[in-house]
């Protein structure tokens, strides 16, 4: 009898572990929770899209360099449902007895949004309605809520039919050789729910090289909401970023100002105990809980404090409003001597001199009149006679005609052009008269009116929308703008339509991060949307460094214009949606080719 008893609990404990499967898939894709079809596998939008249904394997096979970051995920299929799912990975070893291990293997519960109608102008582009996973929990020690254990369907999540739930898993290999040397390394993914548990192999390829500490592709994501945050959770914000290599553009830091007919007193007290760490770099140190890429380096640029009314609002502006009796010699003298205050004192600190400084007029910001030109040429020169041309950039935010531009290239030093109008030809000819051009806005445009999305960071469009703009910074040779990744962060862990006004809905617009707070966590929590764009970033560093070793860009040419194989920007790019392979495989072998270039 103990005998048929044992018999029919090994069959219950066989049953239950075959209503539980494990199965990985890339950073490259989404799975929908579900069907369990991928996401991005819709051959009817491109043909070269990644099959729907993976095969079903267990194993991870990755390769990357030191100072980088790789990730995987690992999806768990319940044809019942189950309870208890928890996951863990506490290593991964090296032949040597060199673990990667702690913060550096970092697991993330994936959460899901409902799409329910496509973002307004990608209708033939738009992946669709669906379940899209996106916010990423972290997992936390023992005893703080971070929705492990969990079940299948997710109590929380709500997920009408699902299926299967997602994990995703980052890995960051060190900076220093002694800590992660070249080589193999390996472990296990342990899944455990309710009655059974499984295993997921990993390897990871180490070469015998580093991604750069500093980013080489210049750009921002500019945000409007950490400059109204507590010190300690914007410097969360900032070092998520710089974790992900991109740079919070935070608009015009001011000192404190009292103006006295022509005198002008700056206070910088609050200033400098706000900015300061971000302009030495001490607040992405160990000190201040900082680990990963760019550990101790000062932000690459900063925005000074001038501005000027906006629609004629007169507190916009700083220093000071145009008078009634309109520019006056002693307000030119205001603006003249404010600014020679900041550049003396911006200049007392070594550290802060390497930074970057680029002053740009949001009052002004993408207007297309003459008299806006007038304007952007009259304080272009202002600024540059009080602080010197070479020490700032003068940038300006528009899709601005070669006409304008022939006026405006006298005082502008950095042109910021959204992409509709990112021809190569134009902005090369402006390149040669010294101005530098970075990109802005969609990365395709499906329809005409894709332009005023501003970015299309949107949750119902594939992943390489994000990942592109590090291969399409290479390939033009170009910095590169979006617009926000914030917004409106507190409801779109519940509505994927973040961005509404008559004629348009965007699914996730402008929001690459999400307010932990709404789940228990006192941090910004990354999307996956982030995780694409961190690999394209990283991407570009690949290519630096292989131009680096073959002392010309050719070769890391090659490998992009393979894969993204059109000029995407400019009036002749309009309509047109097959720009680049669709396939993310194929990006992946071409950034394993330049590590194996790079490493021989």
């Amino acid at each position: 009898m103990k005998g048929s008893n044992w018999i029919l609990l090994a069959a219950a404990a066989g049953s239950l572990m075959a209503q539980v499967q494990l199965w990985t898939v890339s950073d490259g894709v989404r799975v929908s929770p579900v069907t369990g079809r991928v996401i991005e596998g819709r051959p009817d939008i491109h043909r070269d899209y990644p099959p729907s249904d993976f095969r079903k394997t267990k194993t991870v096979s990755l390769k990357g360099a030191r100072n980088e970051f790789v990730a995987f995920q690992l999806v768990i299929e319940a044809a019942q449902p189950v309870e208890g799912v928890d996951v863990h990975l506490t290593e991964l070893k090296h032949g040597s007895g060199s673990r990667i291990t702690g913060p550096h293997l970092a697991i993330f519960k994936e959460w899901y949004v409902q799409v329910r109608r496509p973002s307004t102008g990608y209708e033939r582009t738009s992946l669709g309605p669906e379940w899209y996973p996106d916010a990423l929990m972290p997992k936390r020690p023992s005893g703080l809520s971070s929705g492990f254990p969990f079940s299948i369907p997710d109590l929380h999540n709500n997920v009408s039919g699902q299926k299967n739930h997602a994990v995703w898993v980052d890995v960051f290999v060190p900076y220093e050789r002694s800590a992660a040397p070249p080589g193999r390394y390996t472990g296990e993914v342990d899944v455990s729910w309710k009655g059974g548990q499984d295993k997921a192999a990993v390897t990871l390829d180490v070469w015998d090289f580093a991604l750069p500490q500093e980013s080489h592709l210049p750009g921002d994501i500019w945000n409007g909401s950490m400059k109204n945050m507590p010190p300690l959770e914007e410097l969360a914000y900032y070092q998520l970023a710089r974790q992900h290599r991109f740079l919070p553009l935070v608009y015009a830091y001011r000192p404190g100002l009292r103006v006295d007919g022509s005198k002008v007193h700056l206070d910088w007290t609050g200033h400098d105990q706000r900015i300061a760490p971000y302009l030495d770099g001490s607040a992405f140190t160990p000190e201040r809980g900082y680990w990963g890429p760019g550990a101790g380096l000062p932000i690459d640029h900063v925005m000074l404090p001038f501005d000027v009314e906006k629609r004629g609002n007169r507190r916009t502006a700083w220093p000071i409003p145009v008078p009634d009796a309109g520019r006056t010699p002693e307000y030119e003298a205001v603006w003249k001597e404010t600014a020679r205050q900041v550049k003396e004192h911006w200049d007392r600190n070594p550290r802060w001199r390497g930074v970057r400084k680029i002053a740009f007029l949001d009052g002004l910001d993408e207007s297309y009149s003459e008299d806006a030109y007038e304007k952007m040429l009259y304080y272009g020169r202002l600024l540059h006679e009080a602080l010197g041309r070479g020490w700032f950039q003068y940038r300006i935010d528009g899709g601005y005609s070669r006409e304008a531009m022939g006026k405006l290239q006298r005082e502008v030093d950095l042109w910021v052009c959204h992409t509709v109008s990112f021809d190569i030809d134009t902005v090369r000819q402006y390149r040669e008269k010294g101005v530098e051009a970075w990109f802005y806005g969609p990365m395709i445009y499906e329809q005409r009116r894709n332009s005023g999305c501003g970015s299309n960071t949107f949750l119902d469009l594939d992943l390489l929308v994000n990942r592109a703009i590090g291969w399409i910074g290479w390939k033009y040779n170009a910095g590169w703008v979006e617009w926000e990744f914030d917004w409106n962060a507190y409801a779109s862990w519940y509505e994927a339509e973040n961005y509404k006004e008559p004629g348009r809905i965007y699914n996730g617009s402008g929001q690459l991060i999400y307010r932990g707070a709404v789940m228990g966590y006192a941090q910004p929590i990354p999307s996956i949307r982030l995780k694409a764009q961190r690999r394209g970033l990283q991407d570009y560093e690949y290519f630096w460094l292989l131009a680096q070793k073959t002392g010309a860009r050719d070769s890391a040419n090659r490998l992009v214009d393979g894969i993204v194989y059109k000029n995407p920007f400019g009036k002749a790019a309009l309509l047109d949606t097959e720009i680049w392979k669709n396939n993310p495989e194929e990006w992946d072998q071409a950034r394993i080719l330049a590590g194996g270039q790079i490493a021989h």
